[in-house]
């Protein structure tokens, strides 16, 4: 008979009055069940924010191209790509000067404030390797892009580079490891 890994198969399987004892096989059976069904959900919640993140940063990006200066645009040069993200690594600096200024001398700063200034430590270092931008240099998928319906799965139809703060241009990996076309 197979080992049933789901925790709602396995407690279907132990009977609903009966107390399970610490050292049973069927406790054991509970317990890896349980956690499996932990290890699952975080997996599929790291995903979600990872996700949730990139959707939030393509938003940023999709409403800088919708801009009315630059809905006559066809494509981008890479010194607008770059101010445009910039602009989105900067986009709290204004909550953070205002936390400095409302801290009283000495004291530690708030956690908020910590947690601000760590992801913008993290998205610079990240545009100083190279930050993960849909390709706006090319028409074709800047036209793909003000279609975009702002969620997750409709990003396949979108090819991406990275930007780099000094570096420039790198063509993003695909998930196969070939590099996709620009």
């Amino acid at each position: 008979m197979p080992i049933a890994k789901s925790l709602k198969k396995v407690e279907q399987k132990l009977k609903a009055g009966s107390g399970v004892h610490p050292k049973a096989r069927k406790f054991q059976q509970l317990n890896r069940a349980t956690l499996r069904e932990r290890k699952v959900t975080k997996q599929k919640m790291e995903r979600s924010s990872v996700r949730d993140v990139q959707v939030l940063r393509f938003r940023f990006l999709r409403s800088c191209v919708d801009r009315e200066e630059n809905k006559d645009k066809t494509a981008f040069t890479e010194e607008e790509i770059k101010s445009m993200i910039q602009e989105f690594i900067s986009r709290d600096d204004a909550e953070i000067q205002q936390l400095q200024a409302s801290r009283r001398p000495g004291r530690p700063s708030s956690s908020r404030q910590d947690a601000l200034q760590t992801r913008r430590e993290f998205e610079m270092e990240e545009f100083k390797t190279g930050f993960y931008v849909p390709n706006l240099l090319d028409k074709n998928i800047v036209k793909a892009f003000r279609d975009w319906n702002e969620e997750w799965n409709g990003m396949g139809l979108l090819k991406f580079v990275r930007i780099a703060k000094e570096g420039g241009l790198q063509v993003a990996e695909a998930k196969d490891g070939s590099s996709m076309e620009m």
